[in-house]
């Protein structure tokens, strides 16, 4: 039987996030899908995401990219691994952090999720970062 994609859930962008006492998570700053800045070139000191995904398994290999409007890959690549011992499907988070990032145009922005370098497994986030509307 083919094994099932792992399957994107959600993703939440925001300005920091923080593991709290017994493990909770702390989401500071959480933005929607419009994201206004003061001026253009912006500087996010942090810029997070949150990425959930189910049907995981050990072994699991993810890559995220973020591109600017143009398509330019902002940053490095961030990888991980779900550890092989994992044997059952499992919900799985990834975490990416972008300190500091450094926004030079207006525009959609998209962050490119790749699980086990599978063309097929990519999902996108897409997001606007724009100026504040001066009227």
């Amino acid at each position: 039987m083919a094994r099932k994609k792992p399957k994107f859930e959600y993703a939440i962008i925001c300005d920091d996030i923080r593991e709290e006492v017994r493990k909770k998570l702390s989401f500071i700053g959480i933005y929607g899908p419009n994201i206004f800045v003061s001026k253009i070139p912006f500087v996010f000191p942090k810029f997070c995401f949150a990425i959930s995904y189910k049907d995981v398994k050990g072994g699991d290999f993810f890559s995220i990219d973020l591109k600017n409007p143009s398509g330019e890959k902002l940053g490095t690549t961030i990888t991980g691994n779900v550890p092989k011992e994992i044997k059952d499907t499992i919900r799985f988070y990834l975490f990416a952090i972008f300190s500091p990032l450094n926004v030079k145009q207006e525009g959609e922005y998209e962050l490119v999720i790749t699980c086990n370098d599978n063309k097929k497994w990519k999902n996108k986030v897409n997001f606007v970062i724009k100026t504040h509307d001066k009227n």
